[in-house]
């Protein structure tokens, strides 16, 4: 029942993160709903669920953007294999925590893509200030919709018997 929920939280995640518009006041940052399930599978499930959900979660992002394919997908396994490690020092299963974590791995994941990309000579035109924008755009998109992702992807959980780490 996991991986059903997984697929249902991924593609609506994909869905949503697809046809939600873009601000040019936040950089054009999207709203970062894939980030924000592999933020849950990553506080809430085994290590070997949440890298397999980050690297879901990543293909389908540079599936639906202009970036080289596995560039999403590595900032996610890190930063979840990270999240995974230190979830027991860090996580006290509150919404305050998870809001703070979406908006510092929205701003660091917008960092990650810019400088793998700059290593690669393909973000050689965009200046830092935009980037810099663009991170704080997904930041504060990230407090808000990591929680909401938190919420429905527990809830569901529940709904079908499935309990969580912070349950245990």
């Amino acid at each position: 029942m996991t991986a059903a929920i997984m697929i249902f939280l991924l593609l609506g995640g994909g869905l949503l993160q697809s046809l939600m518009p873009a601000s040019a006041v936040l950089g054009l940052a999207k709203p970062p709903f894939l980030m924000a399930v592999s933020l849950y599978y990553a506080l809430a499930h085994p290590r070997g669920t949440a890298v397999l959900a980050a690297i879901l979660a990543g293909v389908i992002q540079d599936s639906m953007s202009l970036l080289p394919l596995g560039y999403s997908a590595l900032c996610f396994v890190i930063f979840g294999v990270i999240l995974a490690e230190t979830r027991e020092k860090l996580f006290g299963d509150s919404l305050f925590t998870v809001a703070i974590l979406g908006a510092s791995l929205g701003a660091l994941t917008t960092l990650g893509l810019f400088l793998m990309l700059s290593l690669n000579s393909l973000a050689d035109s965009i200046p830092f200030w935009w980037v810099a924008l663009k991170m704080g755009g997904t930041a504060l998109l990230g407090l808000g919709i990591a929680p909401l992702v938190w919420w429905v992807a527990a809830t569901l959980e529940r709904h079908v018997g499935l309990t969580y780490v912070g349950e245990r």
